[in-house]
């Protein structure tokens, strides 16, 4: 008897920092601070318990417990790379040295190693998988079919494509996504995280510095892919309503996904094209790994995590192809348009979150955009 189920190792290699975050805030004096141009992250229960043991001798544990910050108890001395003090040290410094400066922490596992959440690379594969589904099938947008909150808009679009047809059921039971199950990749070490500078560019203008822990580009992990078997053979499929086209895209991931983030690259190379920025070289580079990725069919490309955007995490090529139909989705939406400026036929999002570094030019610094965040490369082995 044959295996029932079909098992991929994936070797992911970010090909630009990778964020993805666990939605705490670090803040600058408290859980990390900077000093020789690193950031050391404190280990708050170490720091505690050695200040009280020598609470006899140093005014230092009085000074904790009426509320000063870890920062200010730190000695110069105490600054090693082996010391217990710090849970780990990264290269680079927030820009803010202000007290309470913000650092959004990357997910890491309990021994402080960064790692991609299967929940991630599934949720980008949705995604693909719900877009190249729609255009397949060639289904028509109505903006009028779409929830009531921006949040869960899309679920209808959804269900049209990745759900069980003429059933009437959409539960998750009927979801065609339960027979893709993704695990959590492998972890890393410290050393492959790093500060992150990034800013939002909005048509040429840098605002809104955002600090990040992020996975530095060339970095590996490994993970696994399993299509079930069983939920995708001809009698358990056709129960859940299930169709050969459907299945038939599981089978040909890469090939589905590829053809998904061709037409982002496509977009962010147009988005890019007239910046005098390094980002534009990155991406004119990644639509050449496009071509070879493509021609391996065993590979793809794909953005993860966070500052990818919008339209890396939804319907966005389906709803913007009728440019009057998209209209009256951003005005439906508040969460979409909060200045109320979107216009008929305008860019949407017109910003981007990207990493940033300061060059000097004519005597006087500036920021210049490097690179986007969160796009990686996937390889397909069948184990």
């Amino acid at each position: 008897m044959g295996k029932l189920h079909t098992t991929y190792k994936l070797t992911i290699t970010t090909l630009s920092p990778l964020h993805i975050g666990t939605g705490t805030i670090l803040r600058q004096g408290y859980d990390f601070v900077t000093h020789g141009g690193k950031t050391w992250v404190f280990d708050a229960d170490v720091l505690a318990e050695m200040l009280y043991e020598e609470r006899e001798r140093s005014r230092r544990f009085d000074d904790m417990v009426s509320g000063q910050p870890a920062g200010r108890l730190i000695q110069p001395e105490e600054y090693k790379p082996d010391s217990p003090l710090f849970r780990y040290i990264l290269p680079g410094e927030v820009r803010s040295r202000g007290e309470g400066a913000e650092l959004q922490e990357q997910i890491k596992d309990p021994w402080d190693r960064p790692y991609i959440p299967g929940s991630s690379l599934k949720g980008a594969l949705r995604t693909a998988l719900a877009t190249v589904g729609w255009q397949q099938r060639k289904l028509v947008f109505d903006p009028d079919t779409l929830g009531g909150s921006a949040k869960t808009a899309a679920q209808s679009l959804e269900h049209q494509v990745l759900f069980g047809a003429d059933l009437g059921q959409k539960t998750p039971h009927y979801d065609l996504l339960r027979a893709l199950q993704v695990s959590d990749s492998t972890p890393g070490t410290t050393r492959d995280l790093r500060i992150l500078n990034v800013q939002v560019v909005t048509d040429g203008d840098f605002a809104s510095p955002i600090e990040l822990e992020a996975v530095r580009r060339d970095v590996t992990f490994e993970a696994t892919l399993t299509l079930d078997g069983f939920l995708l053979k001809n009698g358990t499929a056709m129960q859940l309503g299930w169709q050969t086209d459907q299945r038939q895209w599981l089978r040909n991931l890469a090939t589905v996904v590829n053809a998904f983030t061709i037409n982002r690259i496509h977009g962010e190379r147009n988005r890019w094209q007239a910046s005098n920025h390094p980002i534009r070289s990155f991406y004119e580079t990644l639509y050449r790994e496009m071509a070879r990725v493509v021609e391996a069919q065993d590979e793809f490309l794909l953005q993860l995590g966070w500052g990818g955007g919008w339209d890396s995490k939804t319907f966005a090529y389906v709803l913007t192809k009728d440019p009057a139909a998209f209209y009256k989705v951003v005005k439906k939406y508040k969460e979409m348009d909060r200045q109320r400026s979107y216009e008929l036929g305008g860019l949407y999002p017109k910003s981007r979150r990207v990493h940033v570094r300061r060059v000097e030019r004519e005597g006087e610094y500036i920021e210049q955009a490097v690179m986007p965040l969160g796009w990686v490369k996937v390889k397909m082995e069948r184990v």
